[in-house]
């Protein structure tokens, strides 16, 4: 029997909902069309499902309703499900192979490998789905920008599911979120950037982390190459404001210690 590693359920059942299954050693993804399923059936789908030939050797399986009959109707197939093109790091680890201990947002979770660090923890960020493909693809190319400049988190390893590319392992990071106080050190820490040729695209205060090193900056999903020096300017005027911010809105995944 399958176990879901990953659901995005759609509450109004306007949208298909997507599921992201365990089959042993592989991974294999179910689409649910709107209509098929009621909401608490959405939850829990697997004793619901028509027989699927899981031992077989497709990647997606299609799940509808014939409007006309209600039977269900099941569309298998086995294309190749899109990867990671920016793949720079010298080492990979396989998704199924990493232990979670905490989840911290739908995409990234705290996590061990026995293999390549037993005792630490690490901070995982995964595409669950195809359309945080392209999340993953820049943050990516960010974490290979920035390698060596004391800046960001260490990029530790590319993570695989079925030999594709589909996420990384970075260094946890112990420290605090930002506040108005921290504005000269992260200040310096943009501008760093700025040097780079890099603007952030997100400089709200949790991407901002105080350590006992130093400032660590993190999230660079939003990161825009060559840019110009009034975008930097801009994100410069804006972060006095975000350090402000109490939101919370915007929070990341690297900022809590034990102490804290």
């Amino acid at each position: 029997m399958p176990t879901i590693l990953s659901m995005e359920v759609d509450d109004d059942d306007s949208f298909e909902s997507e599921y992201r299954l365990r089959v042993g050693n592989q991974v294999k993804y179910l689409v649910v069309s709107p209509g098929t399923f009621d909401r608490d059936t959405l939850s829990f789908p697997l004793q619901s499902l028509p027989r699927l030939p899981y031992n077989e050797g497709w990647t997606v399986a299609n799940i509808s309703r014939d409007q006309t009959s209600g039977d269900l109707k099941t569309s298998l197939s086995d294309r190749k499900l899109p990867g990671i093109k920016c793949q720079w790091h010298s080492t990979k680890v396989d998704c199924l192979e990493l232990d979670k201990t905490k989840q911290l947002t739908a995409m990234a979770f705290e996590a061990s490998h026995s293999a390549l660090s037993p005792q630490a923890t690490m901070i995982a960020k995964i595409a669950r789905f195809e359309w945080e493909m392209p999340r993953i693809e820049q943050e990516t190319r960010a974490y290979q920008l920035l390698e060596g400049c004391g800046l960001a988190p260490r990029f530790l390893a590319h993570v695989h599911e079925n030999g594709r590319i589909m996420g990384f392992l970075l260094e946890k990071i112990e420290g605090r979120s930002a506040s108005i106080q921290d504005l000269s050190v992260c200040e310096t820490a943009l501008k760093k950037l700025h040097k780079l040729g890099l603007v952030h695209g997100d400089v709200n205060r949790y991407n901002f982390i105080v350590t006992e090193e130093g400032v660590k900056v993190i999230d660079f999903e939003n990161l825009q190459e060559n840019a110009s020096s009034e975008s930097m300017s801009k994100e410069l005027k804006k972060l006095r404001m975000e350090l402000v911010d109490e939101s919370g809105r915007g929070g990341g995944f690297i900022f809590r210690s034990d102490d804290n």
